[in-house]
């Protein structure tokens, strides 16, 4: 299986390992849980004028540790792959970032992430999230496939059963193991965890000045790092025959 947010900015190579270009977002099909290709996006010329991002079919991609090599050929790329499988580059949709809600309409936060077959598409699990501080002071959902019902065209809809999901780490989940020990082992006890979760809520907050701070440092470290490559993009000819 393979992760969604780990795909982001690999790059994209022909069989002979030229560079094309990197992966720019993962493509749903726009009914079911299925990814279908990539957005792909190509060297900025001389780092000032944009280019039209290219779309590669899942079919036609090999999903390396490091890299995604796109098999050569018109079929794999654009129209010619649209055409080929029968859906439209327009209408897939991009799930990471995308709002998810319950079947009967309550919201159950962000797509954060998602395992996926490398071979078919399919999605085999999905991660949620309701921003930094909800996921440090509550925790984070990852949810098996079973429970996604697709794409309403608004929003990743999931079973109702996916509202019931308790949630992993968080300060308040620490917190909150340490009340039910008081309730069991008495008043000394109870004191303990009460500090205890002052102290959970202490670093929950600690936690989120020091991931916006970090989440700060790692876009300006990616901004850095995007120069760099086209620098080296635009060194050589990109692959026009893809």
């Amino acid at each position: 299986m393979r992760s969604l947010i780990e795909i982001g900015r690999l790059p994209v190579v022909n069989e002979a390992g030229k560079r094309i270009g990197r992966v720019l977002d993962v493509l749903f099909a726009p009914e079911g849980a299925r990814v279908i290709g990539f957005a792909v996006a190509r060297p900025r010329i001389l780092m000032l004028l944009d280019r039209k991002d290219l779309y590669l079919a899942l079919d036609r991609a090999t999903l390396e540790p490091d890299r995604v090599v796109a098999a050569r050929g018109a079929a794999s790329w654009g129209r010619s792959a649209a055409a080929r499988t029968g859906i439209s580059w327009d209408d897939s949709v991009i799930w990471v970032g995308m709002p998810v809600r319950s079947e009967s309409g309550a919201s159950l936060g962000t797509v954060r992430d998602g395992l996926f077959d490398p071979q078919t598409g399919q999605l085999d699990a999905i991660g949620l999230t309701g921003g930094i501080a909800a996921d440090i002071a509550v925790g984070v959902r990852d949810l098996p496939v079973e429970v996604v019902r697709g794409f309403d065209g608004q929003a990743v809809v999931l079973s109702d059963d996916a509202a019931d999901t308790d949630t992993s780490g968080g300060a308040a989940a620490a917190a909150g193991r340490g009340v039910a020990v008081a309730k069991k082992t008495g008043s000394d006890l109870g004191k303990q965890a009460t500090g205890a979760a002052r102290t959970a809520a202490v670093y929950g907050a600690s936690a989120v000045r020091a991931a916006a701070k970090s989440e700060t440092g790692k876009k300006t470290i990616g901004w850095f790092k995007s120069i760099k490559d086209e620098v080296v993009d635009a060194m050589g000819d990109p692959d026009d025959d893809a």
